[in-house]
């Protein structure tokens, strides 16, 4: 593959997603057309997104269209966006129950995609702020093709992403008139501006970052759109454009401060994140809702987030980009699957209708494994970036006592977490199956969206270093460059011993990925050998791929069945057989 041929690839990415968007929107109602269309999207923005993945890495060029460029910052962003989005307009185009906005709801999912991918790869500040408002028009124009329902509820839900797009604007703004800078990452020495419109740049920047990122006190919005919105709207929303739009503006705002404002900032960054962090698993546990877990782990990760970018310094940094790019695949996941699971269920309440996993086995597997990657528990990659903000903190300890208390802090709201998501898993599947499985079940495709993305985050959680070694030091380094010292704030290199456990994790990291693998494969075949000795009693009607479980009457050799009530059914939508 040329460079030639990595442009054209980069602009038939960019320019596809408004080109299906129009033919989407065109479709109305024809579903099966509508479904088509998605799956076609879907295949040909991963196949492209790989094409550029296996140019770059042969050719190690940066092709650019105009104003849009690639390079070791701004590719693996849009890469893993893209990946992410191909998942989401599966979702979207194939969801049960997603019907009420016709063809729109995936048309403007597709239109946001593209001004997403534009403005992540913009070099101006006021190119890129127009562009993300792109998305946000895309945003409340799918949220008002879900149907006029509740809708004054959800354009209050909205208010805060709107808030954070006014202080993004007033800062490019004024970032633009008083400092006369129009890149996205501002490298000093400044030619105009005093110290106090710097300042005001900053907070600006800052202020906006930490809305849209959710992070405590501002997290209650998340939660009033994971309850307005429709889930195909939240799958991609809140659990792609918003995490990555919030982490990058977080990215650049911390660099503008880090080049241009006094070191004071990085303690008062660094709490902001750290109270982030203990508030997410409080709030996931503080009332038994599934909304209410989605919330707090997102408020989590966020402060994750922060923190690593608070401490200003390499280690931070790096943990933080991997972070940013591996978040949402496990964020995105779980939405789809809380939003599967509430329309199966009838109700977000926990311990409340409980449903089999043989009702929706691909949002029990996508709700247990993007559930591990948020608490950070292995082999997922949620354990990765937590793992190296641990490292991080430890490493910023040996200057500063909050390092520390950052540390212990992390180990804490893993272990909350993982307690959340227990709770969540065992209060949303009962302990028994049911005798009457609903008709109305989530289809293969709708399943497979979350799977494939909880794949991808196993996968990245196994081999690391795909990841890492390939893009994380190089965008550290464009970001900030080495030895690199700003008028207060020096970015501190990583100390050797923690510089050791980064090297040394990603070099064994695929034998520990082998024996995991090895030991996977024991578990399962000897299941199915359990399987075909004590099989399920009594014949299926009907059997369907894993993805949508199976219809029928059944009773397992290890339970009595109970029947689901009538008014279950009907909430559900289904009838028995």
């Amino acid at each position: 593959m040329s460079q030639g041929d990595m442009g054209t690839i980069l602009k038939i990415s960019l320019v596809m997603p408004f080109g299906f968007a129009l033919v989407v929107a065109a479709a109305s109602r024809a579903a099966r057309l509508r479904r088509i269309l998605a799956a076609t999207y879907s295949v040909a923005a991963a196949g492209l997104s790989l094409a550029l993945l296996n140019g770059y890495l042969e050719l190690r060029a940066a092709p650019g269209w105009g104003p849009f460029r690639l390079n070791a910052f701004t590719f693996p962003v849009f890469l893993m966006f893209n990946l992410v989005t191909a998942a989401a307009v599966l979702y979207a185009g194939f969801r049960k129950g997603g019907e009420t906005g016709g063809s729109l709801v995936p048309a403007c999912v597709l239109a946001g995609a593209g001004f997403a991918c534009l403005a992540f790869l913009s070099r101006g500040v006021i190119l890129q702020v127009c562009l993300w408002e792109g998305v946000s028009a895309s945003a409340l124009a799918a949220l008002a093709a879900s149907g006029p329902a509740r809708f004054r509820r959800k354009a209050r839900a909205f208010l805060p992403w709107l808030a954070s797009d006014c202080l993004l604007a007033a800062g490019a703004l004024l970032c633009w008139v008083l400092l006369d800078e129009t890149a996205v990452f501002i490298t000093p020495p400044l030619t105009k501006g005093s110290e106090a419109q710097t300042v005001a740049v900053a907070a600006l920047f800052l202020a906006g970052a930490l809305v849209r990122l959710g992070a405590f006190p501002l997290h209650g919005w998340i939660r009033e759109m994971l309850s307005a919105a429709p889930p195909d709207w939240n799958a991609f929303f809140l659990g792609a454009a918003s995490f990555l739009f919030g982490g990058l503006r977080m990215v650049a705002a911390a660099v503008f401060t880090g080049r241009l404002v006094a070191s004071d900032w990085s303690l008062a960054i660094t709490v902001v994140g750290m109270v982030s962090i203990a508030a997410g698993p409080l709030i996931a546990l503080a009332r038994p809702t599934v909304r209410d877990y989605v919330t707090g782990m997102y408020t989590m990760q966020a402060g994750f987030l922060v923190t690593s970018l608070g401490l200003f310094s390499r280690a931070g940094l790096e943990c933080c980009l991997f972070t940013l790019l591996v978040i949402p695949l496990s964020l995105a996941a779980t939405v789809m699957c809380a939003g599967t699971l509430e329309t199966l269920r009838g109700t977000g309440e926990l311990n409340r209708q409980g449903i089999s996993a043989r009702l929706a086995p691909a949002a029990c597997v996508g709700l247990l494994l993007s559930g591990m990657a948020l608490a950070g528990l292995p082999p997922l990659d949620g354990f990765v970036s937590k793992a190296a903000a641990w490292l991080a903190d430890i490493d910023a300890a040996s200057a500063a006592p909050v390092g520390a208390l950052a540390a212990g802090l992390s180990l804490a709201a893993v272990a909350a977490a993982a307690v959340a998501l227990g709770r969540t898993v065992g209060g949303v599947f009962a302990p028994a199956g049911p005798r009457v499985v609903p008709v109305n079940r989530q289809s293969p495709v709708e399943g497979f969206a979350a799977v494939g993305l909880c794949a991808g985050s196993l996968l990245l959680g196994l081999f690391p270093h795909l990841l890492w070694d390939n893009f994380i030091p190089g965008g550290s380094r464009l970001l900030y460059s080495a030895g690199f010292t700003g008028p207060g704030v020096a970015i501190r290199g990583t100390g050797a011993p923690v510089g050791k456990a980064f090297v040394y994790y990603t070099g064994w990291s695929a034998d520990a990925a082998a024996f995991l693998v090895a030991t996977a494969v024991i578990v399962v075949s000897v299941y199915l050998a359990s399987r075909a000795v004590r099989p399920s009693e009594g014949p299926a009607s009907r059997f369907e791929p894993f993805m949508a479980g199976a219809r029928g009457d059944f009773r397992s050799s290890g339970y009595s069945a109970v029947p689901i009530p009538g008014a279950v059914r009907q909430r559900v939508g289904g009838r028995g057989r």
